[in-house]
């Protein structure tokens, strides 16, 4: 009795594989006639093909849920980080994904995909997948990655996100300075005076240096995807009619209480960590003449503001203008707990004048 030979050894295998070639063939110049051709309609107006958004989107939430792993701080409920993310919002993603109690404006609903407004978008996602979304962005959709290395600062902007979903109008308008909003007194205050402790005093800074930091965010030599977006659009003489209008008028006066913090670091301050490296108050004061207009004051500045600079200058994640590399040599080899303590004497201290027609303030 004959065995039924197996049907795949009945198949024409060299037919098989012309066949193969054919498609092949046929669909490299499907391709080419696509993208060479202009076959394919990439009208906004016209839209994507039946199936294409649900496969686009899918691919986009678990790309996302797959590589959110940053681990939050325990500061994402600080009102202060949810007020410095909001005034970032209205400068950077506002004309997009539209406001608190606001609807979006007609060109962002005409974009493809169209970008979500902010109140029903931002509960979607957790904490470290919105640090995620913000920080590397999303292609081919207008969504920009953040615009610096550095990704502490996209915390604020998160936090801000969290409490979007329930606000209103006014509460947003609170947040971002009402008729301030948009400018630099938005954070900063009218003249200077932040009262939020991550953002930095400018009232105790001279008007050198206030220009020298704001040149650095501009071209790229300090890293803050906050103040990125905050100078990108500064010329010279608007950097210089800034540095003088916040740096001029000098501080005004806000000591904090003393502690057993503070005295260990007013002991850090006027010690040098190792041979060849000078001291915090050689530099930063305090001193008995007026200060050097080229090194920042920081007596009097925000404890929150001075911790996370002088982290950032430790781990080499801080830039600036040309005495940056003195900061990365004298941060090194900072501890925590010695960075909370000259935090903590720097921002007890009374400010110290910066106009030369001003007395100095005693130690």
């Amino acid at each position: 009795m004959k065995h039924a030979r197996h049907p795949i050894r009945r198949l024409h295998w060299p037919s098989i594989a012309i066949a193969i070639a054919a498609l092949a063939v046929a669909g490299l110049f499907a391709a080419v006639a696509v993208v060479g051709l202009g076959l394919y309609n990439v009208s906004a107006r016209v839209g994507h093909l039946p199936g294409i958004s649900w496969v686009l989107h899918s691919t986009f939430r678990h790309s996302v849920a797959l590589r959110a792993d940053a681990r939050p701080p325990a500061t994402l409920d600080d009102p202060g980080m949810i007020a410095l993310g909001a005034g970032h919002y209205e400068q950077a993603c506002a004309m997009c994904h539209g406001r608190p109690g606001e609807g979006r404006t007609a060109t962002g609903r005409a974009m493809v995909p169209v970008p979500p407004h902010i109140q029903q978008a931002a509960p979607r996602w957790s904490a470290a997948e919105l640090h995620w979304l913000i920080r590397e962005g999303v292609k081919m959709s207008g969504m920009p990655h953040w615009p610096a290395t550095r990704q502490d600062d996209i915390w604020p902007v998160v936090a801000f996100l969290r409490q979007v979903a329930d606000m209103d109008a006014d509460a947003y308008a609170d947040l971002t300075g009402g008729e301030s909003r948009g400018g630099c007194r938005m954070c900063h205050g009218e003249s200077g005076v932040s009262t939020n402790p991550q953002v930095p005093r400018l009232d105790i800074l001279s008007p050198d240096y206030i220009a020298a930091s704001l040149s650095a965010y501009r071209d790229g030599d300090r890293d803050s995807g906050i103040m990125a977006e905050a100078a990108s659009r500064l010329d010279d003489d608007a950097i210089a009619r800034l540095a003088r209008s916040f740096g001029d008028p000098g501080p005004t006066v806000g000591a904090r209480p003393s502690g057993p913090l503070v005295d260990r670091g007013r002991k850090l301050a006027s010690e040098s960590p190792r041979a060849r490296v000078s001291s915090c108050q050689a530099c930063h004061g305090p001193w008995p003449e007026p200060l050097n207009r080229g090194f920042p004051s920081v007596s009097g500045q925000h404890e929150s503001y001075l911790t996370a600079q002088l982290r950032l200058w430790r781990d080499g994640r801080r830039g600036g203008g040309e005495m940056a590399e003195l900061m990365h040599h004298a941060a090194r080899d900072l501890a925590d707990g010695d960075i909370a303590a000259l935090a903590a004497y720097y921002a007890a201290r009374l400010p110290v004048p910066i106009n030369p027609a001003q007395k100095s303030v005693p130690q």
